[in-house]
């Protein structure tokens, strides 16, 4: 398959949710994750444009391997992510290097790995899934706040090194989503945002049009969960 996008960490709902919008668009979308079974779903409910591959991002010889691998790409979407409950002062410091390596370390790693097809194709686009706590600070998660926080550096500083190159880079940073850890924050799940609102700021962001990046959007559900 002639593979255009790819979502890290297209197993979640919201990878999931991105990747079906991207194939709306017309791309051809390759799914990364770790568990065969989810990624075999998200594939499914995704449809005939997607294919994945099994990669752990905290694998470096084998995030390096699946880079050497792709095509030509015009769009990667970083989704991958980790979530840890525990107050600073209980936290399981092995917990907290996996929050951070997953959520910052990597995706400095996958960035240095997969800038430069999108350099070959620019223009093109390269989206990092952020999070609210990238901007704030919320008790009793202090490893992902500092994780979100350095993640939307990263993006601020990628998008100066590569928007005079015709990359666009772009955070999007959502609230509580009905997904994965914003399901267990005890809100009302109608309050929520979606995963597919979350797949509709990335539309918004790939079909922008190239005189223009939206470098950071705030999603937060419109009434107060």
């Amino acid at each position: 398959m002639d593979v255009t996008a790819l979502v890290v960490g297209g197993s979640s709902a919201i990878g999931s949710a991105v990747a079906a919008a991207l194939a709306a668009d017309g791309h051809r979308v390759r799914l990364w994750g770790r568990s065969r079974q989810r990624l075999a779903a998200a594939c499914a409910a995704v449809g005939p444009d997607a294919d994945t591959e099994i990669v752990d991002v905290t694998d470096r010889t084998a995030l390096a391997t699946a880079a050497a691998g792709l095509p030509a790409l015009r769009v990667v979407v970083w989704a991958a992510g980790l979530f840890d409950w525990a107050d600073a002062d209980e936290a399981d410091p092995a917990a907290w290097e996996s929050v951070l390596d997953v959520n910052l370390v990597a995706a400095a790693a996958a960035t240095r790995l997969l800038l430069p097809t999108l350099l070959r194709t620019a223009p093109s686009t390269l989206i990092y899934l952020g999070s609210a706590a990238g901007h704030t600070a919320y008790a009793h998660n202090a490893a992902y706040v500092a994780s979100k926080h350095g993640l939307t550096g990263l993006a601020r500083a990628v998008w100066l090194d590569v928007r005079d190159r015709d990359v666009k880079v772009s955070l999007i940073s959502p609230g509580l989503v009905a997904a994965g850890a914003g399901l267990r924050a005890g809100a009302a799940v109608d309050a929520l945002l979606a995963p597919a609102d979350v797949a509709a700021a990335v539309r918004f962001v790939t079909g922008f049009p190239v005189r223009g990046c939206p470098t950071e959007i705030r999603l937060e559900p419109q009434r107060t969960p």
